[in-house]
């Protein structure tokens, strides 16, 4: 009896699609001396001070040796041992590139150690784990795990480092790796998904993913051969683990990407049950740099754009034609700022400059605006809220910093809340921490409307510093789904952790998946139905925020210190339900002009996307497919009716 419900259960779970086998590959061979068993550095580059060293030189004692290391692999350890004495703040490495790497998920692991105190970090391409060694001993080794993906074009190139930890003093350079270990787990879903061509005379392929954009929560109905064709919504998860279904005739799909795959080569057409209203919009996080360059006789900000370089960025956000934006740090040059955007846009509360003749103090400004394009949005209900705590360091007393709330009406009449912040700069990660907490409390309190929300300005935070998730995402999880726009679109939805260092790579300015910036655009849709819903289309920095892009005389340098952090968005929302079963040449009534418009779908006479009938409604028996049933089921109606 056990045996026999044991058959059944595995029979189930294989008709339902699911697989959850995740292939895991030795990628070893592919890193040069892995285990230092050549006796040597073979394959890896040793880095002093940031310069390269041969190995056998002065610098080090033992660059590979049969010291031991606990756990060790073979006879040979890595034992780098600096003679000359060193200020903490020099970093020692070894570094090897690894080309021609396929596309998909890896964890390298390592066993690494140094004396008491001294971190030793392991890095591939930006993705890193720092451990502060706590043993007495020079032997003990500890293991070391990094995830990380590659697109197929990357280079992977591991780093191992050693730093000392406290105070500045004298000391050499220590510590021992081995045994790195290199596994493959396979291709992440969303590198693999085409988009749907979602039409039904595209021939999709057998066996090949699919992912269709799902703008609003509704009910939509599905054409094709669907008894061949499976989704799931784990785009992160591998092809050999993703869990899936069959599909449906209807079905009710929440918004974000689904994906779709056919056993054999057929078409799929998706259409929603109801009128699904969307608009698109783009939004700006830019901090202006608007200190004033000085004040009286007190230098500030001497390498700020000024009053001449704020009316350059006016020009080039005219030409950028952003539907809003948020700014910070807009003190002096606010009226230069809206040199060329005048005529375009409008503005919200300018607050004070910093100025000898402001008496008071802190002085009375927060820096912060949004500025709105009139021909797309609206804003109203301008309000702000001073952070509750700030620290005393790096300038943050000087001002009234804290975050703004508007009401911001789109094309469609949509209404969504934004906020603009601007959080303390500085080595005071608990500060902006506090912040983050006080700004989630409050969207609870007094902005839970059911409203989707974005918000957007110079946190001067990073998710491998600031613990963002657990003071922001987690607080305000139960009403809404929380998306930074970067991640979801740089880091395949994998948020970074505060156990990483900083994501700073910028060797590769048009690939930010290692390189974090400050500013954020962070959106939140409630999870209440029928609501409108947010979808990020994209996330990038402004490569040509530069004179040149003004001027066009070659200058290179940036307008401002940060580049406009930018994010296309789209809004949906479900209108009435407009679909009327057989209504197929769409005159809002059921007559024998619907049998013909029905039977020239059949005939392929309307096959080519704009169609000039409803494909919905032809499907009148609501079987998934378009066929001579549909006729019969039609006449049906129209013959009920008359009768």
């Amino acid at each position: 009896m056990k045996k026999d419900i044991k058959i059944l259960l595995i029979t189930l779970f294989f008709a339902m699609g699911i697989h959850t086998v995740q292939a895991q590959t030795d990628y070893t061979d592919h890193i040069v001396n892995p285990s230092f068993e050549t006796g040597d550095m073979t394959g890896w580059t040793i880095y002093v001070e940031g310069n390269v060293v041969e190995a056998g030189g002065e610098l080090n004692a033992w660059p590979v040796s049969d010291r031991p290391l606990t756990n060790a692999d073979g006879n040979y350890v890595m034992n780098w041992y600096t003679w000359t004495w060193t200020w903490n703040e020099a970093i020692d490495a070894i570094r090897q590139t690894v080309r021609g790497m396929p596309t998909g998920k890896y964890q390298l692991t390592a066993l690494l150690g140094s004396w008491k105190d001294w971190e030793v970090t392991l890095d591939v391409n930006g993705n890193s784990l720092s451990k502060t060694m706590t043993a007495d001993n020079d032997y003990t080794g500890e293991e070391f795990s990094v995830n990380f993906l590659l697109d197929g074009s990357q280079d992977m190139t591991i780093t191992t480092s050693v730093v000392h930890v406290g105070s500045n003093v004298w000391g050499p350079s220590f510590f021992k790796a081995d045994n790195f270990r290199l596994i493959y787990y396979g291709v992440p879903l969303s590198l693999t998904a085409l988009p749907l061509p979602n039409d039904n005379t595209t021939i999709l392929s057998a066996g090949q993913w699919y992912y269709y954009e799902v703008p609003a929560t509704c009910n939509y109905f599905l054409f094709g051969n669907l008894a061949n064709i499976e989704y799931t919504n784990d785009g992160n998860q591998f092809t050999e683990s993703v869990s899936s279904s069959p599909v449906s005739p209807c079905m009710s799909l929440n918004p974000g990407r689904i994906y779709f795959k056919p056993s054999e080569p057929t078409t799929l057409l998706i259409a929603p049950e109801r009128e699904i209203q969307q608009t698109t919009f783009t939004a700006c996080a830019l901090n202006v740099d608007g200190l004033p360059q000085k004040v009286a006789f007190v230098t500030l900000n001497e390498d700020g754009p000024g009053s001449e370089g704020s009316k350059l960025i006016s020009q080039y956000l005219s030409q950028k034609s952003y539907d809003f934006m948020g700014f910070s740090e807009d003190f002096n040059y606010h009226g230069s700022l809206m040199t060329a955007l005048s005529n375009q846009y409008s503005s919200g509360t300018v607050r004070a400059t910093l100025s000898l003749t402001d008496l008071s103090f802190p002085f009375d400004t927060d820096g912060l605006n949004l500025i709105w394009k009139n021909s797309t949005t609206t804003a109203s209900n301008e309000s702000w809220t001073r952070w509750n705590s700030t620290t005393s360091t790096d300038g943050n007393q000087y001002v009234k910093k804290g975050f703004r709330h508007y009401d911001v009406t789109l094309t469609d009449s949509t209404l969504i809340d934004v906020f603009i912040l601007h959080m303390d700069a500085g080595d005071v990660p608990d500060s902006r921490n506090g912040q983050w907490l006080q700004l989630a409390n409050a969207i609870n309190s007094s902005y839970n409307n059911n409203r989707p929300k974005i918000v957007l300005g110079d946190t001067n935070s990073r998710w491998t510093r600031e613990d963002i998730q657990t003071k922001f995402f987690d607080i305000l999880a139960n009403g809404y789904d929380l998306t930074d726009a970067w991640v979801e679109h740089w880091r395949n939805g994998i948020y970074p952790t505060t156990d990483m260092d900083d994501l700073t790579d910028q060797s590769n300015p048009s690939d930010l998946s290692r390189y974090e910036v400050v500013d954020k655009i962070i959106y939140l849709n409630p999870k209440a139905e029928d609501t409108p819903k947010l979808k990020a289309l994209s996330f990038r920095l402004e490569q040509d925020y530069t004179y040149d892009a003004v001027n066009h005389d070659g200058n290179t340098q940036q307008l401002g210190d940060h580049r406009p952090a930018v994010a296309e968005f789209i809004c949906g929302k479900v209108g009435e339900i407009v679909l009327i079963l057989g209504d197929v040449n769409k005159d809002g009534q059921i007559s024998i002009a619907d049998v013909t418009a029905l039977v020239n779908i059949i005939l392929g006479k309307d096959n080519t996307s704009p169609y000039i009938y409803d494909h919905v409604a032809a499907d009148v028996n609501q079987d998934g497919s378009i066929s001579i049933a549909d006729v019969t089921a039609l006449v049906n109606i129209i013959l009920g009716k008359e009768g």
